[in-house]
């Protein structure tokens, strides 16, 4: 029997449905559960180990009735039941096969570790930067080895904020290193942690395929404001971009585009008129990641230029900007490719070159097929426009469209 000082916690990873009436469909454990208004709230309230008591007090303030309260007692016990709140939450891997599961997947893991370069590139700068009297934040601690890392450089403390299950994966590592101790886990998000003192270092890999995708400018910058001393150190702390001009293999652009060959293909193939599909792909630049090693294949039609600099350190957000290519051959022009430098410390330096990348790398490059294909020659140029957009988003078009 459930009592109030009874600790619960959901298990780490759910699939859910929500119905109009905010009646809501649970898929867990190879089984659809049904459950009623209060669930979300439930869910929520227990997204760290919480007590009943504690829970319910939580909600006070939506439970107007007894009805109410009765009603949440009941889908309480039924999550319970349904193995969906539990008094000890499953740790280690995940058993959900990718791309669902997150950080929780060894999958993702091996990837991230087994990249030669990334990470090792992250801990000599963090042997550079960290010193004895440091605090370090580090934000999205994965499988903790940032974290570990500064611990080991010799951290006074280290408090490490991760959302998903491996933050529990984690924790036993440290454990493994012998730096527990000094190190403090927080299950969440940075945006709603608070730290009971400020961190003279910030580490984080939360850095995207075009740097900003994981809304690593956003989560920095509310970290600058509330988590870290005016004069803290930042691991990466800024980021040069570049952009050139490429000729996309038609398989490539095929992939991403709707093409005329696609759809006369399409005709012979099935006895179907597509072409509204062509139409209403005109005029849209069309973006996405490709691995390193792929990227570095295609024939490169530009030198790369400098498209911004983004100093996480400052508060100005001007992530947009022009810049004109100018060809470097003969050929045809059907894309465009982004990378960038990172500056890790004073010494330390990474690229996301796709030339720099391999098979190992555990990053994709971010690529544009334009709206369609430019003929040019040498000196011909190419204006683009590039607009972070916010919230992890981008885009790119021909400047003047």
């Amino acid at each position: 029997m459930l009592k109030a000082d009874t600790s619960l916690q959901r298990v780490p990873e759910l699939f859910m449905e929500l119905e109009s009436a905010n009646l809501v469909r649970i898929h867990h454990d190879r089984r659809v559960w049904e459950f009623g208004q209060h669930t979300l709230a439930l869910l929520d309230a227990f997204y760290a180990p919480t007590s009943i008591a504690e829970c319910l007090q939580r909600l006070g303030p939506r439970l107007k009735s007894r009805r109410a309260m009765e009603e949440a007692l009941t889908t309480l016990s039924m999550l319970v039941s349904a193995g969906i709140l539990t008094e000890e939450s499953p740790t280690g891997f995940t058993d959900l096969m990718f791309p669902t599961g997150g950080y929780g997947l060894a999958h993702l893991n091996i990837r991230i570790l087994e990249d030669p370069v990334r990470k090792a590139t992250f801990i000599r700068a963090i042997n550079e930067v960290v010193t004895p009297d440091d605090v370090v934040l580090d934000l999205g601690t994965g499988s903790g080895i940032l974290a570990v890392a500064a611990a080991k450089a010799g951290a006074r403390h280290v408090y490490a904020v991760e959302p998903a299950r491996s933050g529990d994966l984690a924790a036993e590592i440290a454990k493994a290193n012998g730096v527990a101790d000094r190190i403090s886990f927080v299950k969440g998000w940075s945006s709603t942690t608070e730290l009971p003192e400020p961190a003279t270092v910030l580490t984080t890999d939360i850095v995207g395929n075009d740097a900003l995708d994981m809304v690593i400018w956003e989560s920095v910058q509310d970290a600058r404001k509330r988590l870290l001393a005016p004069d803290a150190r930042l691991i990466p702390s800024s980021f040069e971009t570049y952009l050139y001009l490429v000729d996309m293999p038609e398989k490539a652009v095929g992939q991403q585009r709707i093409l005329p060959q696609q759809i006369k293909r399409w005709q012979s193939r099935y006895g179907i008129d597509f072409s509204p599909m062509l139409d209403a792909d005109r005029g849209r630049v069309a973006g996405f990641y490709e691995r390193p090693e792929t990227v570095q294949q295609w024939r490169r039609m530009s030198l790369p230029q400098t498209l911004s600099r983004i100093d996480l350190r400052q508060d100005a957000r001007v992530f947009e900007g022009e810049v004109t290519l100018t060809a470097s051959r003969h050929g045809t022009v059907s894309g465009a490719v982004l990378y960038f430098e990172a500056q890790m410390s004073p010494g330390v330096s990474m690229s996301t070159a796709p030339w720099d990348g391999d098979e190992l790398s555990h990053w994709f490059t971010a690529c544009w097929a334009l709206e369609s294909e430019i003929e040019v020659v040498p000196g011909d140029d190419i204006r683009l426009r590039y607009r972070y957009e916010g919230d992890g988003r981008a885009s790119l078009a021909l400047a003047g469209d």
